[in-house]
């Protein structure tokens, strides 16, 4: 019997591997052809980093430069190096906080569901193109979301630090 799952865990680790080289993939070909490749296939990008998004909700023009501040800001920025480590190839997805790491603040005003409440929430300091009107998150649930680190937020107290974010507290 635990062979069993000794082998559905491999096999979960190989799928979580291939699906975040897949997201690598779509990134590649996302900075080599300068953000033209999703007005191609939007149907594909769209499904994997912003499920929610109706296609004219899509702007290409402030997504492209968003991705380079991002990658920059990578490269350029050792604290946030520090604070976001990369996510290991195998990891399962996460689309909610894990509470083992961190836990709400007892001064939290908001809903423990949304951020809300916050004027500095991470997506909106950031800019994130992918939040509509109503400040929601339309890559929610996307394979992007759940497989980087939008779905893992937060994770430890640098990352707390580094957006100033009021809502979360590390587990003692």
């Amino acid at each position: 019997m635990s062979g069993l799952t000794g082998g559905y865990k491999f096999m979960n680790s190989i799928k979580h591997f291939l699906i975040r080289v897949y997201l690598y993939i779509l990134f590649f070909l996302f900075f080599i052809t300068v953000g033209l490749l999703p007005l191609i296939l939007m149907p594909v990008y769209r499904r994997a980093f912003a499920i929610q998004a109706n296609y004219r909700d899509l702007k290409l023009r402030s997504i492209l430069p968003y991705a380079y501040k991002i990658i920059w800001r990578h490269f350029t920025n050792k604290d946030y190096r520090e604070a976001f480590n990369v996510v290991d190839f195998t990891s399962p997805p996460q689309i909610d906080t894990d509470t083992n790491l961190v836990t709400i603040s007892e001064t939290w005003p908001g809903g423990a569901d949304n951020c809300d409440a916050c004027e500095a929430a991470c997506c909106r300091v950031l800019g994130c193109p992918l939040l509509d009107e109503n400040n929601r998150c339309q890559g929610y649930g996307s394979m992007f979301f759940s497989y980087f680190q939008c779905g893992r937020f937060p994770q430890n107290q640098k990352q707390i630090d580094f957006y100033k974010c009021p809502k979360w507290v590390p587990v003692k």
